[in-house]
């Protein structure tokens, strides 16, 4: 499946540990920082067609996945829940409501991708049985 991804390597020392052509590595370096349509396989891994003859694979760390437009995330009330990536953080999403009609009811605040899926772990995730439930 064809998702849409921003390339954000901090770090090119084991890629460059790993990769003997300088020129395969020249295209991780051209491609860090730009948006690309990816295949994401079972195991997180990201394929990124170049060109025809040229593609990256990118670890999950190495790449956000990201929603480049306005996104319904629910009701709240009489509100829409809305979400898209934050541009200025690869890291972050922005959330706001809207009324029916579409008008802005809060403006737009970034959280954490991380504060977000720790919220849904806790609030959505099976909790573990401990030594005294046993």
């Amino acid at each position: 499946m064809k998702r849409r991804i921003k390339v954000t390597i901090t770090d090119f020392a084991p890629l460059k540990e790993n990769l003997n052509d300088q020129a395969e590595l020249a295209l991780y370096e051209s491609a860090n920082g730009n948006t690309y349509d990816a295949e994401i396989e079972h195991d997180g891994y990201a394929v990124v067609d170049l060109s025809e003859d040229d593609y990256i694979e990118l670890a999950p760390g190495e790449y956000q996945l990201m929603i480049e437009e306005w996104t319904n995330a629910g009701q709240i009330g009489d509100l829409t829940l809305q979400t898209k990536s934050d541009p200025v953080d690869d890291k972050a999403l922005l959330y706001r409501t809207v009324d029916a009609a579409g008008n802005e009811a809060q403006a737009p605040v970034s959280v954490s991708k991380q504060v977000v899926e720790l919220v849904a772990k806790t609030w959505f995730g099976k909790k573990q049985k401990t030594e005294a439930d046993v």
